[in-house]
């Protein structure tokens, strides 16, 4: 009989870091997108199929994640894990020699496929060998992580889209190694033999609570909207302002990751130690969210466009771990992978219709500055619903001399 194997840093470093290559997505293309809008201007349809371009795998995450995830339950997580970044660093790549806008759009349709296997199947695994304070500042770190290779891609994707609207993509080659190390240092989680001896996935039994999860995922959508807003339109903003330096875009864009670090480092080690209610965590972060989004749509300099989408940066940090964390203490182990599914194809839908949205929104309002400006109102909308929700459970849980529980719902 095996030795039961316990997971440690390395394990945790290899699945965080998978997580977080969906940061070259935006991070490491945002800086460039209106060159490659200039570079495409007379292709049908450009002004919405370049943006698309940066959204399209997170539809496809939307579509097939909750698949993914049910694969990962019935066939097992590690296989697939290791061929999707192999094919991660192929689709991506693809773009460097690719000369039509559909034929583009194409291969970033592919890698969402093999970004929906990334994304839910590391996340899955996470739950599988951690639990406790330990997986909620994991799941702190899953965003802190991909929060800072987004800073650091930024720029690099500033000073790469100096040499034009191709060079970004050869970044994506770095998921090959990656790939070697899933394959030495990871193995397929065996809930049955090792909860008995070992801290992973202990107390994770019990049915799949499906109208929370539909709930969970309901919000997640509009999470999702909102967390996409920056990273894609926040170029264009600085357009809008007569900034068009690729390099001083992406050091908007590299200050807003530095943002998101600050947001998920705070949730992990400050908010949830001391914060437990979800409905008080997610009226924080919707607040920080949507004052952002209002003060960007009414600043008129670089610098102040620049420290407003820090400050949102640090509501996304707040809210995306929160909802993650939430989901994740609410999956049982033999359910996992189909609730993180669920959860990546909410987050990925929301993420992926954000140009769509928001560019709707900006003709009809004459900019994209006073999009995102309705955009601020609707959050903010949010987070005053939060604080009355939070008000009236601590009224109830008082009156019945209670206490409610960790995800805010009456005792």
């Amino acid at each position: 009989m095996k030795p039961i194997r316990r997971p440690g840093l390395t394990q945790a470093c290899i699945l965080l870091v998978s997580a977080g290559l969906s940061s070259l997505a935006t991070a490491v293309l945002g800086p460039s997108l209106p060159k490659m809008q200039e570079y495409f201007r007379f292709a049908a349809d450009a002004e919405y199929l370049v943006p698309f371009t940066l959204t399209a795998p997170m539809l496809v995450m939307a579509c097939l994640s909750v698949f993914v995830g049910l694969a990962a339950d019935k066939y097992g997580r590690k296989r697939i894990l290791v061929a999707a970044t192999v094919f991660y660093a192929v689709c991506g790549t693809a773009p460097l020699w690719l000369d039509s806008l559909r034929a583009v759009l194409g291969s970033r349709v592919l890698l969402g496929v093999a970004e929906a296997c990334l994304m839910t199947v590391s996340t899955t695994m996470i739950g599988d060998y951690f639990t406790g304070a330990k997986r909620v500042k994991l799941m702190s770190l899953h965003t802190t992580v991909a929060a800072v290779s987004a800073f650091l891609l930024n720029i690099v994707g500033g000073v790469l889209g100096e040499h034009g609207w191709r060079a970004p993509y050869t970044v994506y080659a770095i998921s090959l190694p990656l790939a070697a190390l899933m394959a030495l240092y990871l193995w397929e989680p065996d809930f049955d033999r090792e909860r008995q001896h070992t801290s992973v996935a202990t107390g994770d039994v019990g049915p799949l609570q499906i109208r929370r999860l539909l709930g969970i995922c309901a919000l997640t959508v509009g999470v999702g909207l909102a967390f996409m807003t920056v990273p894609v339109h926040l170029g264009y903003l600085f357009n809008e302002l007569g900034v068009n330096s690729s390099a001083q875009i992406g050091l908007a864009y590299a200050l807003n990751s530095v943002g998101v670090i600050l947001g998920t480092l705070t949730f992990g080690w400050v908010v949830a130690p001391r914060v437990p209610r979800v409905v008080v965590q997610l009226g924080l972060a919707a607040a920080a969210l949507g004052l952002s989004f209002v003060a960007m749509s009414m600043t008129t300099t670089y610098l102040g466009l620049t420290l407003a989408a820090m400050v949102n940066g640090i509501g996304a940090g707040l809210i995306l771990p929160a909802v993650v964390s939430w989901n994740m203490r609410e999956l049982p182990f033999s359910h996992r992978g189909i609730g993180v599914g669920a959860f990546q194809s909410s987050l990925f839908l929301g993420m992926s219709v954000n140009p769509l949205c928001v560019v709707y929104l900006a003709k009809s309002q004459g900019s994209r500055g006073a999009a995102v400006a309705v955009l601020g109102a609707v959050v903010l909308v949010a987070a005053l619903i939060a604080a009355i929700v939070a008000a009236k459970v601590r009224a109830v849980s008082q009156r019945l001399d209670g206490k409610p529980h960790a995800d805010g719902t009456f005792p």
